[in-house]
């Protein structure tokens, strides 16, 4: 049986304000870029749903990265090397509250019909993009570069999570179908995507010079997470499209320059 229970601490929006100031050189393309991807045609397709069963294209792919997620955690814990330790309870706590997840997804679909047993979970073929974005999560925690993981996992692909779920969250109410799955990553994703911030320095434990090129590679990592993840999202209803962004967020290869076929299930 879930929890019910956030293990995540009430988000502190002094703390927030402070970090964001102190690393916007990372945040504010962050921010740019992952706000052009809550304007593109997966959330106007979220907002038009009119049956909860509509959503299992995409609920089946995000159980397979619902699950997937705290087995990454997981590796990133377990690679810690020793003069890493202090990152341990960080990691830990990560793992900690998104390991059930998948299940609260899971028994969401059985009891709203999406699907009629959980065997049907195993069949589902993951898209190429949903494979992208997790195989980056394994790439980062094979190569322990904290700074990487923090800027792509947590300040970029948590913070498109957040914005995702403060879309689908309500829509759920809208349709009846409101869940504790989908409150909790509202705020749970919030608090990831800063939390992180705190453990960001550079090699001299200095603030970042943004001109160095170690900050620039982190921001290019952390940019590309973001367009894996807005990738994800539309290749969930058949849209091939993945976004780019310049150094500043700002989005280069605009949607209406691609198309695609929006996913619609069969309602019987």
């Amino acid at each position: 049986m879930q929890s019910n229970q956030s293990p995540y601490e009430t988000v502190d929006q002094a703390k927030i304000s402070a970090l964001r100031h102190q690393h916007a050189w990372l945040v504010d393309p962050l921010y740019k870029a992952s706000e052009a991807v809550t304007t593109m045609p997966f959330f106007n397709w979220v907002r038009n749903i009119e049956d909860v069963r509509e959503f299992k294209p995409v609920a089946e792919q995000l159980y397979y990265h619902s699950a997937t997620f705290p087995k990454v955690l997981g590796l990133m814990l377990g690679l810690t090397s020793l003069r890493e330790n202090p990152m341990m309870p960080f990691y830990s706590k990560h793992a900690f509250g998104e390991a059930d997840h998948h299940m609260l997804l899971r028994d969401w679909m059985l009891k709203h019909g999406l699907i009629e047993s959980p065997l049907e979970l195993s069949q589902v073929i993951t898209s190429v993009y949903t494979n992208s974005c997790v195989n980056l999560a394994y790439q980062l925690a094979v190569e322990q570069d904290r700074e990487k993981w923090l800027v792509t996992i947590n300040s970029g692909i948590e913070r498109c999570s957040n914005d995702f779920f403060k879309v689908v969250a309500p829509k759920m109410y809208e349709l009846d179908a409101g869940d504790i799955y989908f409150d909790i990553h509202v705020e749970a994703d919030e608090h990831h995507s800063i939390m992180g911030l705190e453990y960001l320095a550079s090699p001299d434990g200095l603030a970042f010079d943004p001109e160095s090129h170690r900050a620039k590679v982190l921001l290019r990592k952390a940019l590309e997470g973001v367009s894996l993840w807005g990738a994800m999202l539309h290749s969930w209803i058949g849209i091939n499209y993945l976004p780019l962004f310049d150094d500043k967020g700002q989005l280069t290869n605009p949607v209406d320059e691609v198309t695609g076929s929006h996913r619609r299930v069969k309602i019987h």
